[in-house]
């Protein structure tokens, strides 16, 4: 009888195939990932890469776009055909976005990274792919021996009840195991999102920590006003995504406040939520994410964007996302120039009730806030060690699950120190006031 709890997979390095047709590229890859944890394999083409995975079992795939002959969607299209248990990931470049999301799409691509790319961010992204693919081959693994399992069950079925009892607590503990196991790639395609979003606020301009911000409040606003699951799902999705359109704004445009903007250059910001629908529309499980991102510049009197939508023509999840997004705004200064106050932040909310927002989500929201919020301290939101700056506020930063500091205005010579401590560390968590 197979022991489900002592059937381990070895501990054998995963082997990374990468492929691109730049040497240089390929040797910087080559050191980033020496480790005994990885086994290494280059290619420096698409045919090229296509001939190791003939030779070799191959777990991770990285491979550039832009290749002569065959580029990187084709090549990983191909690679997901014939060795659909690879992991894909694809180099790109910002300008290349769109032809990014189809290869997503027919390539079955785990993620994609901007190049050129930050070494701890690409080493994490790697670490979460190769975990995420033994989980799945421990998942395999855990169905053939409940296979096996159930085949033996038929043979005890003449014998002692004590042994029955004992098989069917083993079935029992196995079958919680993959329960356990189905539930974790469930929550990989979330946590791919989230991974998603914080690759899109490393672009210049874009705020870190406002799309998780954005997304987890109005998700509890979803839930109060009882949409259904599967739509606050959708109102999770979009609020992490909701900035995916201005990856193509220039940077001079993202610096400005939005109400200090020309008409033109306006008109042009506002337009990020078309383009964030046009880059997942065709993802078949961020399809109605990406129509909430569409119209999040809607207004509820029908004098916003794009198609002046009035009251309830708006999707439910729009006008939420809308409510949150401006809220955070007003505290930061984005949309004014200016930082406010909660109370101001909260007047201004009440302001645009009837005409921008709509008053039943401002109204849950707001008594959401006075839920969860003291009056004297401003919301906390979670940054990227590269938007630190002198002044900012730190509610809590942690350094490997040890807290560092606590209700402090950061100095120059502290972040200086807690960028140091990033290179020494993964671990760091940074918690911050807006």
């Amino acid at each position: 009888m197979i022991n489900p709890f002592s059937a381990e997979l070895p501990s054998l390095p995963m082997n990374l195939l990468f492929v691109d047709d730049e040497a240089n590229i390929l040797k910087a890859l080559k050191r980033l990932f020496r480790s005994a944890d990885y086994s290494v394999h280059l290619a420096e083409s698409g045919s090229e890469g296509l001939a190791i995975l003939q030779q070799t079992p191959i777990d991770l795939i990285i491979s550039d776009m832009r290749m002569p002959q065959m580029d990187g969607a084709e090549f990983l299209t191909r690679a997901a055909e014939q060795w659909p248990d690879t992991v894909r990931i694809l180099l790109t470049g910002y300008a290349e976005i769109e032809s990014t999301i189809t290869a997503v799409n027919k390539g079955k691509i785990y993620s994609y990274c901007s190049k050129p790319w930050e070494d701890n961010e690409l080493k994490m992204l790697v670490k979460n792919a190769v975990e995420q693919k033994r989980l799945r081959d421990e998942r395999q693994q855990l169905f053939a021996i409940i296979n096996q399992q159930n085949a033996e069950l038929k043979d005890l079925n003449t014998r002692l009840e004590e042994k029955v009892v004992h098989r069917t607590e083993q079935l029992r503990l196995s079958m919680q195991k993959i329960d356990q196991a189905h539930t974790a790639l469930k929550k990989q395609y979330t946590d791919s999102i989230k991974v998603f979003a914080k690759i899109i606020e490393m672009r210049p301009g874009i705020k870190s920590g406002h799309s998780k911000y954005i997304a987890e409040n109005a998700r509890e606003v979803a839930q109060l006003m009882d949409m259904d699951p599967a739509a606050v799902k959708d109102v999770l999705f979009a609020g992490l995504l909701l900035q995916i359109g201005k990856m193509g704004l220039p940077d001079d445009l993202l610096n400005q406040p939005l109400h200090q903007l020309s008409r033109q250059n306006k008109k042009r910001y506002l337009h990020h939520g078309q383009d964030g629908w046009s880059l997942l529309r065709g993802i078949d499980q961020l399809k109605k994410a990406s129509e909430l991102i569409l119209y999040q510049y809607e207004m509820y009197d029908g004098s916003g964007e794009p198609n002046g939508l009035k009251g309830d023509q708006i999707p439910l999840g729009s006008r939420i996302l809308a409510v949150v997004r401006d809220f955070i705004g007003f505290l930061g200064g984005h949309i004014t120039g200016s930082s406010m106050s909660l109370d101001q932040a909260k007047n201004r909310l009440l302001s645009g009730k009837n005409n921008v927002y709509d008053p039943d989500v401002v109204d849950v929201f707001l008594t959401l806030l006075s839920e969860t919020v003291c009056e004297d301290k401003r919301p906390v939101i979670e940054i990227s060690w590269t938007q630190l700056q002198p002044g900012m506020e730190a509610a809590e930063i942690f350094c490997n699950d040890v807290l560092y500091l606590k209700n402090t205005m950061l100095t120059a010579e502290q972040i200086d120190t807690i960028l140091e401590m990033r290179q020494r560390t993964k671990n760091l968590i940074l918690r911050i006031r807006v």
